[in-house]
């Protein structure tokens, strides 16, 4: 296999929609499941907005790469996304889960799209690297 396809998303929240629909539509060429076809499209909206919202401390045009491969593993096909960006230091992986005890209107906003890609992803990874943050996902195809 190792097959890919490289999304550049920039910085802005009209951008994360065209980018959504060019990997649908590539993950739907290649036969990802849909368990792994909405985990890419989850982790591009999430990880996305995110660094829209907090990456940045300028206005300026950022570019987001987003890569989408189906690789062959020991236990059969896998998509691995990972995300780059050029902002801020953030390790997902630090994050705090969300209170998932208290009512949904007494809880504090954020986290929750975080907390649901740790829990569908198979493997989570982040990295620091060159004045990048890279975050890579990986969900067995079946």
């Amino acid at each position: 296999m190792g097959e890919s396809l490289t999304l550049e998303v920039r910085n802005a929240h009209e951008a994360i929609a065209p980018a959504g629909q060019k990997a649908e539509r590539w993950l739907a060429g290649k036969g990802a499941s849909p368990k792994a076809v909405y985990l890419a499209l989850l982790a591009l909206e999430e990880l996305v907005t995110n660094c829209i919202k907090y990456a940045y401390d300028d206005a300026a045009e950022h570019t987001i790469a987003v890569e989408l491969a189906i690789e062959e593993s020991a236990a059969g096909p896998e998509l691995r996304i990972t995300v780059v960006d050029d902002g801020r230091p953030f390790d997902p992986l630090e994050a705090p889960p969300p209170d998932l005890t208290s009512k949904a209107e007494d809880r504090q906003i954020g986290g929750l799209g975080l907390f649901l890609l740790r829990e569908m992803a198979d493997g989570i990874a982040y990295e620091r690297r060159g004045g990048t943050n890279r975050t890579t996902l990986t969900k067995r195809m079946e």
